[in-house]
């Protein structure tokens, strides 16, 4: 049976999701933006939508399922359109506080209708996959998550380039990091936790960042010892980052934080050329033996994609087709740890993460 979808935000990422469903024969694919000119541009496309005075509710109507890539402020306004036209709600954000709206949001749902928050690569496909390690083990110990979209040739100081939202990055590197230590969940400093690691001779570095666990810590809560998420840079990185959000304080609420992106979008070049490295690694008992397994992916950009385009939107999509076409319907808030990462990774839509995996060659 076919549905119908709404995706919200047509930029490159949310473009990319309206374009793959849309060519897809399950698919009916409605995409709304607020810019006149984005709504033109994929009007041969599929069906499109001008967005006036956030006024989401009208074109939610019939619709079976809304997937928003806007920003986090909107989102809960979007799930909100959601529930009120009893579709399901699907989003992108990494930003923990517009989910925990949703959340309760999401209690006076339906049968059948679900709220799946944070469903890209992190939070998204790296909670599916750090989750499904308990299989492996009797008892899990250890989850080390790490994940990072890097311009394929950095070229200055920073060894970066902006490859997606400028502020959700900074969200990422100045709120408070969720984390399991000795059993119990806990919020760690970002920016530190700094580590060094190669992945098949390339050389790397992670520190903690904000957001990419989503309702992992929960979940996990008390089944571990210990369990980490952090983003990966290029050696070098993490102390300019220091210097700019805590020596200058730049990393504060307010005027601060604006006028560090205004900094960062005027000084530092966007790219499509990039690259977006996945890695679990988690030890844990068999019997009485502590062992360890790893499970890493690597996605480079195509002639007409980022990299950071494929993962998040192939991971949407995938997220979305399985919680849409699933046998047992769910209802209400919907952790996306919960989905099986093998029929993930064997959705069609996946098909980018399978070619991705490397066998081999990850030490952290």
């Amino acid at each position: 049976m076919t549905k119908r979808i709404v995706v919200f935000g047509l930029g490159r990422i949310g473009g990319t999701i309206a374009q793959i469903l849309s060519e897809h024969q399950n698919y009916e694919v409605t995409g709304g933006d607020s810019d006149p000119q984005t709504v033109a541009r994929y009007a041969s496309m599929f069906t499109t939508r001008l967005i006036k005075d956030n006024d989401f509710s009208s074109l939610l109507a019939n619709q079976d399922a809304v997937l928003s890539a806007l920003s986090f402020r909107d989102n809960p306004g979007v799930a909100q359109a959601a529930l009120d036209n009893g579709c399901s709600y699907f989003d992108l954000t990494e930003d923990v506080r517009s989910t925990e709206v949703i959340k309760k949001i999401a209690r006076h749902a339906v049968k059948g209708q679900v709220f799946v928050p944070q469903c890209g690569v992190a939070p998204g496909f790296i909670n599916i996959l750090g989750y499904s390690f308990r299989k492996y083990f009797d008892q899990l110990d250890t989850l080390k998550l790490r994940v990072g979209a890097l311009p394929a040739f950095p070229c200055n100081q920073m060894m970066y380039n902006l490859t997606w939202s400028t502020q959700g990055l900074i969200n990422e590197y100045a709120n408070p990091c969720q984390a399991i230590k000795n059993y119990k969940h806990t919020l760690l400093e970002p920016l530190e936790g700094h580590e060094l690691f190669s992945v098949s001779g390339m050389q790397f570095e992670a520190f903690n960042t904000s957001g990419g666990l989503a309702n992992l810590c929960h979940s996990l809560d008390g089944h571990l010892r210990e369990m980490t998420y952090k983003t990966i840079r290029y050696p070098g990185h993490c102390q300019l980052m220091r210097f700019l959000f805590r020596d200058l304080r730049l990393g504060e609420e307010g005027k601060q934080r604006k006028m560090l992106m205004e900094i960062l979008e005027n000084a530092v070049a966007t790219t499509r050329q990039d690259l977006v490295l996945v890695s679990v690694v988690a030890t844990g008992y068999v019997g009485h033996r502590l062992q360890q397994r790893s499970r890493t992916f690597l996605l480079h950009h195509s002639d007409s994609l980022s990299a950071i385009q494929i993962a998040t939107a192939s991971a949407a999509v995938t997220t979305l087709d399985l919680m849409m076409h699933d046998k047992k319907p769910k209802q209400g808030f919907v952790e996306q740890e919960t989905l099986d990462a093998q029929s993930f990774l064997n959705n069609e839509f996946a098909k980018p993460y399978r070619d991705a995996e490397l066998s081999s060659g990850t030490t952290i």
